[in-house]
């Protein structure tokens, strides 16, 4: 009895002893043992988190998640996720907390990425989150898009396609012997037609080759340079007519210039010519008068000098003297 006793005692001693070394050993693996300090992060999306979620800095399990709080900000949903992590683990201020997964078929833990700031962040201090990748998620949406794809896209192509080739069938049916009669009338004609047609190839090819023998390449070598000369003589002529062109402008602008300067004294030429104008119009009566009397009185003049030419030498005596009245 006293044996059965001592088996039973020692079995369960055993037994608790096994439990408390899971018990440790979950607590180690997990890294849950000794005082933690809560860290903070935020997320938009938080699929596949939960609270246990390993904690994991550079691959090394330092805590856990303790809580999942959402909040909305301004009409946008996001996720506070509190982390309770080692108080003896230090963590730099430029660190980055992104959810990822060690596998393809492991669970997701938040992993911090190590900064290399020598300012360490404070218990209760929020560290920067980046959203990790999620392959299923982004298979799923890949499967979503290609099952759309084929019942909005391929799926009404084919059926366009069936409807276009039964169409189809009928006519060719129909047009099939009269195309391929005409297909071979073709045929036949241009048989016969290959040795005109390779005859006239031959002689555009013999013409081509006169066209362009050595001859004709260097006049049109010649002609192209003397294009070529024409060209630059017309852009000189060009410049000319320009600087040309300038030069007249500025007589234009000088003459301006002095018109406007001196448009008190055109003025007052013009008036004065207007007045001489005037005197003219008045008197022009009496200028014609006296001026017919001189063309007579030199007519006469002339008259006696071609009768007797010594009177501009001496001149005569009158024929009959002139009584006294």
């Amino acid at each position: 009895m006293r044996d059965s006793r001592t088996n039973y005692a020692l079995v369960g001693a055993f037994v608790l002893a096994m439990l408390v070394a899971l018990v440790l050993s979950i607590a180690f693996i997990s890294g849950r043992t000794g005082g933690t300090d809560d860290y903070f992060a935020a997320y938009d999306n938080v699929a596949g988190l939960k609270y246990g979620t390993k904690v994991l800095y550079e691959g090394f399990a330092i805590g856990q998640v303790a809580d999942i709080e959402p909040s909305l900000d301004a009409g946008k949903m996001s996720f506070a996720v509190r982390l309770a992590i080692r108080s003896d683990w230090r963590i730099p201020d430029d660190s980055v907390a992104r959810i990822a997964a060690s596998g393809l078929l492991s669970a997701l833990a938040i992993d911090i990425k190590g900064g290399t700031s020598p300012v360490l962040l404070k218990p209760g201090a929020k560290i920067r989150s980046q959203a990790g990748g999620n392959l299923f998620a982004a298979m799923t949406d890949i499967a979503s898009e290609v099952t759309n794809l084929s019942q909005s896209g391929l799926r009404p192509l084919v059926e366009s396609l069936n409807r276009t080739v039964a169409s189809f069938g009928p006519v060719l049916e129909q047009k099939a012997p009269q195309l391929f009669d005409n297909l071979l009338s073709l045929s036949a004609d241009l048989a016969d037609k290959t040795p005109r047609i390779s005859s006239n190839v031959e002689q555009m090819t013999s013409g081509m080759t006169r066209v362009f023998s050595p001859d004709n390449t260097r006049k049109i070598d010649d002609a192209i340079g003397s294009a070529a000369q024409a060209a630059s003589n017309l852009a000189d002529l060009t410049a000319s007519l320009k600087s040309s062109k300038e030069k007249v402008d500025g007589v234009l602008s000088a003459l301006d210039k002095m018109v406007a300067g001196n448009s008190d004294k055109v003025n007052q030429s013009l008036g004065d010519l207007r007045y001489s104008l005037q005197a003219v119009s008045r008197n022009i009566d009496s200028i014609t008068y006296n001026l017919e009397g001189t063309a007579r009185n030199m007519s006469e003049f002339s008259r006696e000098i071609r009768e007797n030419p010594g009177l501009l030498l001496g001149g005569t005596k009158p024929s009959q003297e002139v009584k006294p009245r």
